[in-house]
C-alpha cells in the first residue's frame, strides 16, 4: 500500500476497520474455499468471503481494502509486501454508497473530471456496516496459534475535499499518511494446522512372521516453515515405543544412523532435497500372531525465530501367523521280546519345533493305533501345553504277544493347536519283534528185557518223545528205528503226534532179537518233527540188548560088529543154542579114526562136521570105521572135539564100544 501511495505511511487513524466475516442466517461464516484449504502453515488457500466493513466516522470516500497474501513477513499488515487490493462497490444504493459521482478531479488537478468515481464510499449511519465479497489467495499463517487463518490487512480512505478520482483498486490509496488502519492479528474462520515439521515414517518390512524380527524404520523430517529464510534446527527424534531413536542399544534399537542436532534449511517445503533430513534406525519387534504395532515418531526443533516446531508420523508393522510344528518320537524298550511275548515300555516324546518362539502348543489328544487313547495310560495325560523349544514325555507299558517272527508296529499320533487355534499333528511309530525261542524234544528208548540168551528172544522196545520246549507246540512227524525202520503202524506206534509244551507221547514195539552168545544188538531210534514256527527238530536215542552165551553139549555111541570090527560113531549137538563144529574124532585105541592108519583099516569119518542145533535136521553126524580088534572083550573109546563159533572151550563128548566075541 505504501508503494502505491508513493509516500511513507503512518496508518494511525481508526476510521474504517474490518470487523470480521459476515454470517449466514444459520450463523455460519460466509466463506467458500475453492481449493483444499490450508494443509500446513505456509500453504496457500484460495477463497471467497464476505467481510463486515464498518466506520466510526460520519463519512469516508474511496475505501480501499488491502489483504496480505505473502504471510506478512514484515509484520506490518499490508504496508509493505504482497497484497490483494479491493474497493467497495459504489452502486446500487442501497446497499452501496457513491458520495463522489463525477465531481472528483483527476490527480494533480482541482476541477471536476466529469468521470464517474467507481470506488465505493461509506457513511454513518445510512451505509454502515457494508458487506463486500472478495476473492483472494492468501498464504496460510497462524502466528497466534489459535488454529485459524491470520489475514493481516490495511484499510485506506479519503476525506471530502482531499479526494481524487478513483476508478480502479490501485487508485484507492490513503488520502494522507495517517488515513489508513492496519491489523496484523486479524483472523478469519479458515482452519490452519499448527505450525509443525512435516514428518514421514515408513517401515520395512511392514509384516513379520511371528515371533518377530528386525524392522528398519526410515524417518524423514521436512522444514515446511512459512518463511523461506527461516531454517529449523532439529533437536530431538523420539519414538513413543523405542524412545530416543538416535541411541542404539536401548529399548530394542539394534542400530541407528540418526543423530541430533540437524539444521534443516527451507527449500521448496516439499519432502526431499535440502529441506529434508532423513535417517534410519533398526529395531527388534516381537509379538504373537496378528499383533499390530503402530509406533509414532515425533520430531521437535526450533526455527530461526525461536519458535518450537513439532511433527509426527506413524508406521505400522503387523506380525503374521506362523503355523505350528511339532515332532513326535516314539521308542520301545525292549525292541525284541521272546515268544510268546512280554512287557514292552513305550516312550513318547512330543517336541514343539515351531519357528514361532512365541507360540506354545497345546496337545489335546494322544492316540495310539493299537492301544487307543493314551490319556491316563501309564504316565501319559492330556492336555499338555508345550512351550517353544520344549518337549513333553510320557511312557506306558503293554504286553506284546506273538509267535516267532511276528512284529508289532504301533503308531502314536499327537493332535493339538497353537495359541491362535491353528491345528497341528505329528506321528511316529515303534516296532517290537517277537523272537524265536529254540524248541527242543527228548527221546527215551528202552528195551525189555535187555538180556536174552543165544540164539535170541522177544524184546519189547518202548519209545517216549517229550516236548521240552518252553514255548512252542511240536508236531512229531516220523519215528524210526535203524533196525526196525519206520515205526508208524508197528506195535502201537502211530505218527504224526502233536505235543503241547511239556507233553509226551509213548509207544512200544515187540520184536525178536537174535544173535550169538556174548553179542549185543543196539537199535537207534530217531524222532523228527517241526515246531509251530516251522523250525525242524530231530532227536535220537538207542537201546542195547545183550545176548548171553549157552555152553555146548554132545554124546557118542560106538558098536563093534566083527573082529575087524566096524565101529559107528555118532556125534550129536545137544544144544539148541547154536551150530557146533566137530573138529576131531580120536579113538583111545585106534587113534585118529578119520584116517586109515594103524589098526584102522577103513573109515568114512571126516572132519570138520557141522552139527545143527538139537531137534533140527543135521543135529548129528555119523560115520564108520573098520578097525582090527585084537582082544575081547575089547573096549575102546572115541572122543570128539566139538566147538562153537564164539571161542568157547570146546566140548569133548566120548563114546565107548566093547567088542566081545566068543
Amino acid at each position: 500500500m505504501q508503494e502505491i501511495a508513493g509516500f511513507e505511511l503512518q496508518c494511525s487513524a481508526n476510521d474504517i476497520r474490518i470487523a470480521g466475516v459476515a454470517l449466514n442466517p444459520d450463523d455460519t461464516p460466509k466463506i467458500e474455499i475453492h481449493d483444499d484449504g490450508c494443509a500446513y502453515q505456509g500453504d496457500t488457500v484460495n477463497f471467497t468471503a464476505t467481510f463486515e466493513v464498518e466506520t466510526t466516522a460520519k463519512e469516508r470516500h474511496d475505501v480501499g481494502i488491502y489483504f496480505v497474501t505473502d504471510g506478512d513477513p514484515n509484520n506490518d499488515g499490508a504496508i509493505s509486501g504482497l497484497c490483494s487490493i479491493s474497493t467497495l462497490p459504489y452502486t446500487p444504493d442501497p446497499p452501496w454508497l457513491d458520495l463522489d459521482g463525477t465531481d472528483d478531479p483527476l490527480p494533480g488537478t482541482t476541477t471536476p473530471s466529469g468521470i464517474q468515481d467507481t470506488c465505493g464510499d461509506i457513511d454513518k449511519p445510512g451505509h454502515n456496516p457494508l458487506y463486500p465479497t472478495i476473492t483472494l489467495t492468501a498464504t496460510c499463517i497462524d502466528p497466534d496459534n489459535d488454529g485459524k487463518l491470520n489475514l493481516p490487512y490495511c484499510t485506506s480512505w479519503r476525506q471530502s475535499g482531499a479526494n481524487e478520482l478513483c476508478v480502479k483498486p490501485t487508485d484507492a490509496f490513503p488520502g494522507s499518511p495517517a488515513k489508513c488502519k492496519c491489523d496484523e492479528t486479524f483472523n478469519i474462520p479458515i482452519n490452519v494446522p499448527p505450525a509443525k515439521l512435516l514428518v514421514s515414517k515408513t517401515a520395512s518390512p511392514t509384516q513379520l512372521q511371528e515371533p518377530g524380527g528386525n524392522v528398519t524404520f526410515t524417518v524423514s523430517v521436512t522444514n515446511v516453515g512459512v518463511d523461506p529464510n527461516n531454517a529449523v534446527t532439529l533437536n530431538t527424534l523420539t519414538d513413543d515405543i523405542y524412545g530416543d531413536i538416535t541411541q542404539a542399544g536401548q529399548n530394542n534399537i539394534v542400530s541407528t544412523n540418526c543423530s541430533m542436532p540437524q539444521n534443516i534449511p527451507v527449500d521448496d517445503r516439499n519432502p526431499g532435497g535440502v529441506d529434508t533430513y532423513t535417517c534410519q534406525f533398526t529395531a527388534a519387534l516381537s509379538g504373537n500372531a496378528n499383533k499390530t504395532e503402530t509406533n509414532t515418531v515425533t520430531a521437535e526443533g526450533v526455527d530461526d525465530n525461536n519458535y518450537t516446531l513439532t511433527g509426527s508420523d506413524s508406521a505400522t508393522v503387523t506380525i503374521g501367523d506362523v503355523l505350528p510344528e511339532i515332532s513326535v518320537v516314539k521308542t520301545a524298550a525292549p525292541t525284541e521280546v521272546i515268544e510268546p511275548g512280554g512287557n514292552v515300555t513305550f516312550t513318547v516324546q512330543i517336541n514343539n519345533i515351531s519357528s514361532a518362539t512365541s507360540d506354545p502348543v497345546t496337545i489335546t489328544t494322544l492316540n495310539d493305533n493299537v492301544y487307543g487313547n493314551l490319556n491316563n495310560v501309564g504316565s501319559c495325560t492330556t492336555p499338555q501345553v508345550i512351550n517353544p523349544g520344549s518337549s513333553y514325555s510320557c511312557s506306558f507299558t503293554m504286553i506284546v504277544n506273538g509267535n516267532a517272527g511276528d512284529s508289532e508296529t504301533d503308531t502314536v499320533t499327537a493332535n493339538g493347536s497353537d495359541d491362535e487355534g491353528n491345528a497341528v499333528n505329528s506321528s511316529d511309530s515303534a516296532t517290537v519283534v517277537v523272537q524265536n525261542v529254540p524248541s527242543a524234544i527228548e527221546l527215551l528208548k528202552t528195551a525189555n528185557p535187555i538180556l536174552v540168551s543165544e540164539p535170541g528172544g522177544n524184546v519189547t522196545y518202548s519209545y517216549t518223545v517229550t516236548n521240552t520246549s518252553p514255548v512252542d507246540t511240536v508236531t512229531i512227524n516220523t519215528l524210526t528205528d535203524d533196525k526196525l525202520g519206520n515205526l508208524n503202524g508197528q506195535g502201537n506206534c502211530t505218527t504224526p503226534q502233536v505235543l503241547a509244551v511239556g507233553a509226551s507221547y509213548s509207544c512200544s514195539v515187540t520184536i525178536f532179537v537174535g544173535g550169538n552168545g556174548n553179542s549185543s544188538v543196539t537199535n537207534i531210534a530217531t524222532a523228527q518233527g517241526i515246531d509251530d514256527d516251522g523250525e525242524p527238530l530231530t532227536v535220537m536215542n538207542d537201546a542195547t540188548v545183550n545176548i548171553s552165551n549157552v555152553p555146548p553139549a554132545a554124546s557118542l555111541t560106538k558098536t563093534v560088529t566083527q573082529a575087524v570090527a566096524t565101529y559107528q560113531v555118532t556125534v550129536t549137538n545137544s544144544s539148541d543154542a547154536e551150530v557146533l563144529s566137530v573138529t576131531s574124532l580120536m579113538d583111545d585105541q585106534f587113534g585118529d579114526i578119520t584116517k586109515v592108519q594103524g589098526k584102522v583099516k577103513t573109515t568114512t569119518c571126516t572132519v570138520p562136521q557141522q552139527l545143527q542145533p538139537v531137534t533140527s535136521p543135521g543135529d548129528s553126524y555119523t560115520c564108520t570105521f573098520d578097525a582090527l580088534v585084537e582082544s575081547t572083550p575089547h573096549t575102546n573109546t572115541v572122543t570128539a572135539t566139538v566147538a562153537d563159533d564164539d571161542g568157547s572151550a570146546p566140548a569133548t563128548p566120548t563114546g565107548s564100544a566093547t567088542v566081545t566075541w566068543q
